[in-house]
């Protein structure tokens, strides 16, 4: 396993793609919204977004990208919240991590004075299977199995090992998903016996692999 890149970055790809910018746009009222160019949805949603309080644009952006998974309260406490704290890292319901960040973005997008830029990392793998049951790991590859991976190269201090060490060790990490937000891989080579592999996730669950260059794993997959 090497690490070919640990970096900061402050956009998750695709979060707001056409389609998330014009559901928001819809979503507060924009009129003629098909008729805006696809190259122009993002600054139109990010002036349509100025003319809210920002307090009123977050409990908007909250409720089209976590839906009903909170209520009017929970929105209105996180509009708050959003202002000062990492909550794509800090807040108790791992599963809305992602689209915390997504949320945050956008805030950030349109109030640059009210909240500060979030930031999360882009982790890229180069990964060597040693045997059939690992090539077939990276021919289907899944979040566990990532989830795993990414905890080999990490000490037991580490958060993914503190919190989830009994699911690390079964057969059944369902929290895998929310610690892996996307996975790319590419350069299968022709025996699919390694692949490059692109990953975006929160800091807090890898800041561990800070320093670490290469290192060995036995990641396996969920049965």
């Amino acid at each position: 396993m090497q690490v070919l890149e640990l970096k900061e970055v402050h956009e998750l790809p695709k979060a707001w793609n056409s389609d998330a910018l014009k559901n928001l746009l819809h979503l507060i009222d924009y009129d003629e919204v098909e008729e805006i160019a696809e190259e122009e949805l993002k600054d139109m949603a990010i002036m349509a977004l100025s003319d809210l309080d920002p307090d009123e644009a977050a409990v908007a952006l909250l409720a089209l990208r976590l839906g009903d998974r909170l209520n009017k309260g929970q929105r209105q406490n996180l509009s708050e919240e959003l202002k000062g704290e990492r909550l794509w890292e800090e807040y108790a319901q791992i599963q809305d991590h992602e689209e915390l960040f997504n949320v945050t973005c956008m805030l950030y997008w349109t109030f640059p004075k009210k909240y500060s830029q979030p930031d999360i990392v882009r982790i890229k793998l180069k990964i060597v299977a040693n045997n059939s049951p690992s090539k077939k790991n990276l021919q289907h590859l899944t979040a566990p199995f990532v989830a795993r991976l990414l905890n080999d190269g990490m000490d037991d201090h580490n958060l993914i090992y503190r919190l989830f060490d009994e699911q690390l060790a079964s057969h059944k990490f369902t929290e895998a998903e929310h610690i892996v937000w996307t996975m790319d891989n590419q350069d299968y080579d022709t025996e699919g016996s390694s692949i490059e592999l692109t990953i975006h996730t929160s800091w807090n669950w890898v800041d561990e692999l800070k320093g670490v260059e290469t290192y060995k794993s036995k990641a396996y997959a969920d049965q």
